[in-house]
């Protein structure tokens, strides 16, 4: 059973009356889950070990300067049973109000995004995906996990002002809590978010990659952006063979 904290429209975070790019009217919803206590427990344990030897987890010199493991669900097995479990996908798809599944590109799908006091926050950006569900792992210190920040505005003012006027200003953002126990839906690719810095303690979270099964093309991961973050040769083929399908469905549906 899940209990919905908190849940915004894109409108509402935005002011767009209207956004042609949206997939679903959501902003964001914050709720307590019922996942396995087990299942996170083990998806934790197989991270913090990941981050011990993946120079992707320890180091933050790349894309958005940020240490995360990228396609989580191959090095934890227990990371694919979740993204693919249907009640899952059933339950966020009626909370966005549109029909969710898992991102096809291996290398995009899943991360796991590690947070430590001090350390420059993730830059300001939208997600190359439409939605993304986060799930905090653990969380410590005072600060319980910290908060995901959202832009009270479009995505293009919010980089029309950083453009213009350098960093984005905090103050006004939206405050989302990253607690242990609750996840988030957020139509990522829509709001335009950072991370609040961490003063103490630390935050793993888990970060579930969706997009809309109707329109797919609502996509920014063009193979320019992967390729910020991955290798040509993990990516590629996935990305190509996907727009090939988008192309089919959008034919299929023009007739």
């Amino acid at each position: 059973m899940w209990t919905l904290l908190e849940r915004r429209s894109l409108t509402d975070v935005t002011g767009q009356a209207h956004d042609v790019q949206a997939v679903s009217p959501l902003g964001y919803a914050r709720y307590a889950h019922d996942y396995p206590q087990s299942l996170l427990d083990g998806i934790l344990a197989a991270a913090r070990a990941c981050a011990r030897h993946e120079w992707e987890a320890r180091s933050a010199d790349r894309h958005l300067k940020l240490r995360h493991l990228r396609a989580a669900h191959e090095a934890v097995p227990d990371v694919k049973k979740l993204m693919r479990d249907p009640s899952r996908l059933e339950r966020l798809g009626q909370l966005a109000g549109t029909e969710l599944e898992p991102y096809p590109i291996t290398r995009a799908a899943s991360h796991i995004n590690f947070y430590r006091p001090g350390e420059i926050p993730i830059e300001h950006h939208t997600d190359g995906a439409a939605m993304v569900e986060l799930i905090p792992l653990y969380t410590s210190g005072p600060a319980e996990g910290g908060a995901t920040l959202v832009y009270p505005g479009s995505p293009e003012d919010g980089r029309w002002e950083m453009r213009h006027q350098g960093a984005l200003p905090l103050h006004g953002h939206a405050r989302v809590p990253q607690r242990t126990g609750h996840a988030v839906l957020m139509q990522g690719r829509r709001l335009l978010h950072t991370a609040e810095p961490l003063t103490d303690g630390e935050r793993i979270t888990l970060v579930l990659v969706m997009r809309s099964t109707k329109e797919p093309w609502k996509d920014g991961n063009s193979l320019a952006r992967l390729l910020l973050d991955d290798p040509i040769d993990s990516v590629r083929d996935e990305w190509i063979e996907d727009q090939q399908y988008q192309a089919g469905l959008y034919r299929a549906g023009s007739r």
